[in-house]
């Protein structure tokens, strides 16, 4: 599956095939100088036929000269080639880890909400920051060690029996010790590395929660708590890190043991050759550089399958988000949702997060366009999982929901997320300027859509006196600001979207009463002509919605204006008496269905 990232490149391992094959001819020639030396320089042996082609080679003085300049010549094309060839590697593999980690992002981003929250963000950044390495590593160790392994070793092979045939054979019996070492330490390396890859996740996940919630972590001291996980999950990763060096470490041990022990016998029987008379020393000089770099070739060849074990977890944990079945997608016969009127409507829909627990339970309903509606219940009752199915972050496990009579499922999901807007309670902005986070959602917008937006938002003013006006850069999730200026600047950008359906998640409840009145006006602005879906607390707000939903336990069990409901002798109507019959009032002393009501009406004011 990674091996598909290597094919956009085709050039470039076409060129790499053929710089592989010139490096592999100039190593073989890197050596040949020495022969020259020991065995006509020294040895005062009689050039060869080759030899005797180049002036002065019966001077063993210009024959020195040319030893020196063949030497210095071999390995300045041989090193040039060899840098060449790992900068093209590392341009073709760099590329391909751009490659993975970008889809791997855009598959972050394409997932269901429901399953990006199940993973903290630091290990998501892990997987595609780190884990997107892999495919650096698997190309490397499936296609290019192995064909350069594959041209060197024939070229040494043919160069080194061209020399002794029985001495090559003698070589050639040592490659399978040495991959039976590895393969057996092969488990042990996939294991330490899954591990060492786990902890890691760990690590940048609670590093991330840690800076995310620092305030919280702070105000509660608990600064020597969150220390002290770190350096338990830190000292975790040393020792798995220690497991990953100690079986590596054992591999090459093995490897080289059962290599050294080849490379001796060999030198034994070159030595007794040259006693012999059949082969020069210069001969043997270069018969064992040949068999070194031969050992070094065969020993990459046997490393590739420890290699691939200890990438093994960051591939797995790539093609986990690659393969991931919880995207919400777009049918390929799916059609574009335009000219939108806004109405809104589900049709007995049931979701649960995990499959034991339900959240929402056979839910219908029907929102006309320009409705206001308003979802009340406790909390847990499936407000928020309800209000998210309008702009289809997630899909009902039955049911379906629809906007002006068409089902999501068959709509194009760029459509259906541009007909809504949404303003949360603790809204996200993001570290750029006030400008850019207003025109967030509408790309392309100009300074005087921008500044029309935040006018209407009642931001305009508190913007204006920022040290860079509306070019101001705000910090980390907003932080610069207070409550009610992110809230208005959250307006500003859903109203400069202008989508006819808003989705408005207790955009007030974190907010003092002084701010929230400050906001209702911006929020009126705001839902003029829209279908709402309101998610609150506060009567002050429920008041105004056109129906009321009432949610417990993930069911609805009512509906209706607010005039119709508070008469109606149902669970509202009870919740509107007892808080107006015994708001404060001392519930240590009433029954415990009726201490439980207050609650629940307190969290419908708070």
């Amino acid at each position: 599956m990674l091996l598909a990232y290597a094919r956009p490149y085709r050039r470039g391992w076409a060129a790499m095939a053929a710089l592989t094959v010139a490096s592999t001819l100039s190593g073989l020639l890197t050596p040949l100088p020495l022969m020259v030396l020991i065995d006509n320089v020294l040895g005062h042996h009689k050039p060869g036929p080759l030899l005797s082609l180049l002036p002065g080679a019966g001077s063993p003085d210009t024959l020195l000269l040319w030893v020196a300049g063949a030497e210095l010549a071999f390995f300045a094309l041989a090193s040039a080639l060899d840098v060449l060839l790992t900068m093209l590697w590392i341009r073709v593999g760099q590329a391909m880890v751009n490659d993975l980690a970008r889809d791997l992002f855009a598959r972050v981003l394409r997932r269901s909400v429901v399953e990006n929250q199940r993973m903290p963000i630091g290990e998501t950044m892990e997987r595609v920051g780190a884990d997107s390495w892999c495919v650096y590593t698997v190309a490397d160790e499936l296609v290019f060690t192995p064909a350069h392994v594959l041209v060197t070793t024939v070229a040494i092979v043919v160069a080194m029996a061209s020399l002794d045939a029985g001495l090559t054979v003698l070589v050639l019996a040592i490659v399978p010790p040495m991959a039976l070492a590895s393969f057996l330490l092969g488990r042990r390396t996939r294991e330490a590395s899954h591990a060492q890859r786990d902890v890691e996740g760990q690590i940048s996940a609670h590093v991330h929660q840690t800076l995310t919630g620092i305030s919280v972590v702070q105000a509660f001291g608990r600064e020597a708590s969150h220390e002290r996980r770190f350096e338990q999950l830190a000292r975790t990763a040393i020792r798995a890190r220690m497991r990953v060096a100690l079986t590596g470490s054992a591999d090459e041990l093995s490897s080289g043991l059962v290599a050294a022990i080849g490379t001796g016998a060999v030198l034994l029987l070159a030595a007794n050759a040259v006693l012999e008379g059949r082969l020069t020393t210069g001969a043997v000089i270069v018969f064992a550089a040949y068999m070194t770099t031969l050992q070094g070739q065969l020993g990459g060849i046997t490393g590739i399958y420890p290699k691939l074990q200890a990438v093994r977890a960051s591939v797995d944990r790539a093609v986990d988000v690659l393969d991931s079945s919880h995207d919400v997608r777009s049918d390929p016969r799916a059609r574009a949702l335009s000219e939108v009127r806004g109405e809104v409507s589900c049709e007995g829909v049931s979701f649960a997060y995990e499959p034991a627990h339900p959240v929402l339970e056979d839910v219908s309903f029907h929102v006309h366009a320009g409705e206001v509606v308003a979802l009340v219940g406790p909390t847990g009752a499936g407000k928020s999982t309800l209000a998210s199915l309008v702009p289809r972050f997630f899909d009902p496990d039955c049911g379906s929901v629809a906007i002006d009579g068409h089902d999501l499922a068959e709509l194009e999901l760029a459509s259906v997320r541009a007909a809504s807007s949404l303003v949360l309670q603790e809204s996200f902005l993001f570290p750029v300027s006030i400008a850019e986070n207003i025109a967030y959602g509408r790309a392309g917008a100009g300074r005087a859509q921008v500044e029309r937006a935040a006018r209407a938002a009642n931001a305009h003013e508190f913007i204006q006196r920022l040290p860079e006006g509306y070019d101001t850069v705000i910090g980390e999730r907003g932080a610069t600001l207070s409550g009610g200026e992110r809230q208005r600047v959250a307006i500003a950008r859903a109203l400069l979207k202008d989508a006819p359906i808003l989705i408005l998640d207790e955009p007030t409840s974190a907010l003092d009463a002084h701010t929230e009145h400050e906001l209702m006006g911006a929020l009126e602005n705001l839902m003029a002509g829209r279908t709402t879906l309101i998610i609150a607390h506060r009567l002050s707000t429920i008041r105004r919605a056109d129906t009321i939903l009432v949610l417990e336990g993930g069911r609805l069990v009512e509906r209706g204006s607010h005039t119709q409901l508070a008469g109606g002798g149902g669970v509202y109507a009870r919740l509107h008496a007892l808080q107006f019959a015994r708001q404060g009032a001392d519930t240590s002393r009433l029954a415990p269905e009726e201490s439980d009501a207050i609650r629940f009406e307190h969290e419908l004011q708070a």
